[in-house]
Order: structure tokens, then C-alpha cells, then sequence
């Protein structure tokens, strides 16, 4: 005699928008972009300065790529790197700003637009910090 035997399936949970959103900007804006810029800048030369900035901006944007990809994939592991791997990017990019505005080689009108930088150095990481460690977000991730 044969018995149907139903075998308890785990949920799986789709994917919030907020995770397809801020993994794809983070992969695309803080990981792709500035690994390219990085590249370019130390194929031609183009280094103002030390070249110790860009070499130091490669390991963040590597690390952002790799975790934005496994953040989107589901991984909780990636979740949590990917959150201090984007808050060191737009705080060091805030402090960077700030040095430059601080530096009186800004002209006035040029101003506003890097402390526009200075702000979003702190916003984003908060947007990033607030929306991966919503309840709803983190059951993606359990």
C-alpha cells in the first residue's frame, strides 16, 4: 500500500525590490564604475598625486562587486560585508570631498556640488544600513 507522504517544501522567498535596486546601484556605481576608473587611471598614467588612492580603491570596488552579486543572490554572509564595504566607500568619498572643499583650491561656485558629495557620503550608507536591516529585508536572507 502506497502512501502519499508530503515532504514540508521550504518557502522560498522572492527577492524585495530594494535588494534588486541598491544591489544592482552598489554593483554597478560603487563597484564597476570605480574598478574601471581604477584601471584606466593606472593604464594611462593619469595619477594626480600619490597613486595610493587608486590602489586602495581597488580592493573596495573587488569587494563591493563580489558582495553586491552575492547580496542579490540571497547570501546573509554578503549582506553584512556589503553593508561596511559601502559605507567605508561614501564615507572615505565624504572625507575626500571635504578635504578638497577645505583645501581653498575650490572656486565658490564649485562649492555646493562637493558638499552635495559630502552629504550623500553619509546619506547613502544610511539608506544602505537602514533598508538591509529591515525585518521584511533580513527574512530574504534567513
Amino acid at each position: 500500500m502506497a502512501e502519499n507522504i508530503a515532504t514540508p517544501q521550504a518557502a522560498i522567498k522572492s527577492r524585495p525590490t530594494g535588494v534588486w535596486i541598491l544591489t544592482i546601484y552598489a554593483l554597478i556605481f560603487v563597484g564597476i564604475a570605480p574598478f574601471l576608473l581604477s584601471i584606466f587611471l593606472l593604464i594611462t598614467g593619469n595619477i594626480s598625486g600619490t597613486g595610493f588612492s587608486i590602489i586602495f580603491s581597488l580592493p573596495i570596488a573587488i569587494g563591493v562587486i563580489a558582495s553586491a552579486i552575492g547580496a542579490w543572490k540571497g547570501s546573509e554572509r554578503a549582506r553584512k560585508s556589503l553593508l561596511i564595504i559601502v559605507t567605508i566607500h561614501y564615507v572615505l568619498v565624504a572625507i575626500n570631498n571635504y578635504i578638497f572643499i577645505n583645501s581653498g583650491q575650490v572656486p565658490d561656485d564649485e562649492q555646493i556640488r562637493l558638499w552635495g558629495r559630502v552629504l550623500r557620503g553619509f546619506i547613502y550608507p544610511a539608506v544602505y544600513i537602514w533598508y538591509f536591516n529591515k525585518y521584511t529585508t533580513k527574512e530574504f536572507y534567513n
